[in-house]
């Protein structure tokens, strides 16, 4: 699906994982796959098709003969056939199998599977990682990233594009608590902001990256390295900004294996824009 692009086998394998995993939920009613099953690693309440999505991911990996060792949302660290025996050839897989688990239980068709990876490593970070996937849910729209080739969409290459605020700055916002409301106030008094909140944050970042969206800003301090880390990939590949509002972080100091720290992020088509978000953000922390 849509690779015109040159990729490696191992892209294939994975892409066909994907595909796999998006047609094991969507393929059923929605009143089967919507019901709560449990916690799952990241302390946030699981839907069946969270589950289908993940467990068909890796039966088709294992089929495949792929090894690596998966960190995902939903079940935390498992191993995918045998990466101890062969770690030359293993893979480090970061995935969130259903970005948008509330959209699909309200049956609102907003929603992707993420996916981060790389080569084999023992303790891995987040700078562990240099491709990605974003599979549109409920399309046929999917995104590839490689920091040897660069990011594309549906088979074309990204390039960077100069931004432009003539037509307004289009943006996806997530804030709450006393200080995140004055600073979003301030957002719908100023008519240059058209801001939306979509339900999938993977799937809004990636909107970045083909000029749909300007900018995505969440403050609020909850997002996992699984809900970001394949977007940032491919962003970072075209030239657009990716930052923590604590610009202090680095990915290379934050593990794969922690599904439970929440971070707050800012991407945008231009890193003036992002810093100036962050410098409004900052200053409302004195208010």
């Amino acid at each position: 699906m849509w690779l015109n692009h040159p990729v490696e086998r191992i892209d294939l394998k994975i892409n066909k994982a994907l595909i796999k995993a998006k047609n094991a939920i969507s393929r059923y009613q929605f009143n089967t796959l919507n019901k709560a099953v449990g916690v799952n690693a990241a302390g946030q309440i699981a839907i069946e098709a969270d589950i289908v999505s993940e467990d068909n991911f890796i039966r088709t990996l294992i089929s495949e003969q792929v090894n690596g060792v998966l960190y995902s949302e939903e079940s935390g660290v498992k191993e995918i056939g045998n990466p101890s025996e062969d770690k030359e050839s293993s893979f480090i897989f970061l995935l969130d199998p259903l970005d948008g688990s509330h959209n699909y239980k309200n049956r609102v068709p907003i929603g992707c599977i993420s996916l981060a990876y790389g080569k084999y490593k023992e303790n891995p970070t987040l700078g562990d990682l240099d491709k990605a996937y974003i599979l549109n849910l409920y399309g046929e729209d999917l995104f590839f990233s490689s920091n040897d080739s660069g990011s594309w969409f549906n088979g074309d290459q990204l390039t960077y594009t100069k931004f432009d605020d003539q037509n307004g700055i289009k943006m996806s916002y997530y804030a709450y608590g006393k200080n995140s409301r004055n600073y979003y106030l301030d957002f719908m008094n100023n008519d240059t902001y058209t801001v939306r909140s979509l339900g999938s944050a993977a799937w809004e970042l990636a909107m970045v990256a083909i000029n749909t969206n300007d900018i995505f800003a969440d403050i609020r301090g909850v997002l996992k390295t699984h809900d970001f880390a394949a977007a940032k990939i491919i962003l970072q590949n075209i030239g657009y900004d990716f930052q923590f509002i604590n610009n202090s972080l680095q990915s290379k100091n934050i593990p794969l294996d922690d599904f439970k720290t929440g971070y707050s992020v800012i991407a945008s088509r231009d890193k003036k824009l992002s810093n100036s978000i962050v410098t409004q953000f900052n200053s409302t922390q004195n208010i």
